[in-house]
C-alpha cells in the first residue's frame, strides 16, 4: 500500500447509546475528537470495546456516514468487522472503503469454532468479493476468547500466501507477550499491535507498531506517552494497576463508567443489552482504584 505504515497508540472506541438503544453519534463524535486531540494515531470504532457485535452492520455503516458528513477525519479511522454473516462483512467493508477509512480490523467468524482451512475461506470469499475495495488495508483481529479462532502462525502464513497484499497488521489481544513477539518476530512486514498495555513496552521495544485497546478511552495522554517512552516503569506500573481494575469491573463497561463520572456525562455509561452499567457502589470501587495511581480527571 502506498499509505504510510499504521502505528501508534490507536484507541478501541467505546460507543455511546442513547436510550432507545441506538448509536449516539454526536457524543461519540465528540470522544473521537478528545481521543485524538490526547495523541491517538487513530481510532477503532465498534470493535469489542465499541460493543461491535451488538449493533447491526445497517448502523454501523450509518453512524460513520454520519460521522463523515460531522466532518470527522475518516483517514484515522479503523473501524472494525465483527460478525460472522460473509454478506455483512463485504457490506461493512465496501462501505468503510468508499468512506475513506484509512483500514479495517476484521474479526474472524465465530461461534462454529472452525477449522483453520475454514477460517482462511472466509477471508478468501471476504477479499474475492471486495475485489473493488481492493485499496483499502486490512488488520487480523486475534481475540481466541471472544471469537474461538487463534491466529497462529500457520494460520496468518495461509492467508498472506494468498492475500498477501491486503493484510497489513495484526492486532493481538490474547494478552500473551511471548506470542506477540512471536508475531513480530514471524511477520515483520506486518504492523504488529497488542490490545493490552502491559504488552506494550516490550511488543514496541522489539519492533511492534504498538497498540489498539480499550484503555486510551480514558487513559490516552499516559498510554501515548508510554509509546514514546517503553522504558517508563512510573506509566507502565500505573496502567497494570489500572487495566486489572478495568477487567476486574466489567471491562467495557468500566470504561464507560469512568468516562461518564469524569466527563459529567451519566449517558456515557449506558452499554446495549446484554451488558449492564456499572452501579454506585461498583462505579466507587473502580475510581478509588484510579485514583490509588494518581488519577483524578481524564488525561
Amino acid at each position: 500500500m502506498s499509505q504510510s505504515r499504521l502505528q501508534g497508540v490507536i484507541a478501541a472506541s467505546i460507543t455511546p447509546v442513547t436510550p432507545d438503544h441506538q448509536i449516539d453519534v454526536p457524543r461519540l463524535a465528540a470522544h473521537i475528537g478528545q481521543l485524538l486531540a490526547k495523541g491517538c494515531s487513530h481510532v477503532s470504532t465498534f470493535g469489542t470495546t465499541g460493543e461491535g457485535a451488538s449493533f447491526a452492520t445497517g448502523q454501523k455503516v450509518a453512524a460513520l456516514q454520519a460521522l463523515k458528513a460531522m466532518g470527522v477525519d475518516m483517514g484515522r479511522q479503523v473501524p472494525a468487522i465483527m460478525t460472522p454473516v460473509l454478506d455483512d462483512a463485504v457490506r461493512s467493508l465496501v462501505a468503510y472503503r468508499e468512506l475513506g477509512c484509512r483500514a479495517v480490523l476484521v474479526l474472524p467468524p465465530f461461534y462454529y469454532g472452525a477449522t483453520e482451512a475454514g477460517i482462511a475461506g472466509f477471508y478468501d470469499a471476504l477479499i474475492e468479493r471486495t475485489s473493488g475495495a481492493s485499496d483499502i488495508d486490512l488488520l487480523l483481529y486475534n481475540i481466541p476468547q471472544l471469537s474461538r479462532v487463534k491466529f497462529t502462525k500457520s494460520l496468518v502464513e495461509t492467508i498472506l500466501s494468498r492475500h498477501g497484499s491486503r493484510i497489513v497488521g495484526i492486532k493481538d489481544s490474547t494478552g500473551d507477550i511471548e506470542n506477540g513477539l512471536m508475531l513480530v518476530e514471524s511477520f515483520r512486514n506486518l504492523a504488529i499491535f497488542t490490545g493490552d498495555d502491559r504488552v506494550l513496552p516490550t511488543l514496541v521495544s522489539k519492533g511492534g507498531a504498538g497498540m489498539i485497546g480499550g484503555m486510551p478511552n480514558v487513559f490516552a495522554s499516559d498510554l501515548k506517552a508510554l509509546y514514546d517512552n517503553p522504558g517508563n516503569r512510573e506509566i507502565l506500573d500505573k496502567q497494570a494497576k489500572r487495566i486489572v481494575a478495568v477487567d476486574n469491573h466489567g471491562s467495557l463497561v468500566a470504561l464507560k463508567a469512568a468516562l461518564a463520572h469524569y466527563g459529567g456525562d451519566e449517558d456515557l455509561a449506558r452499554a446495549l443489552p446484554p451488558l449492564q452499567a456499572l452501579d454506585a457502589k461498583q462505579r466507587a470501587s473502580l475510581i478509588a482504584l484510579f485514583e490509588d495511581t494518581g488519577f483524578r480527571a481524564a488525561a
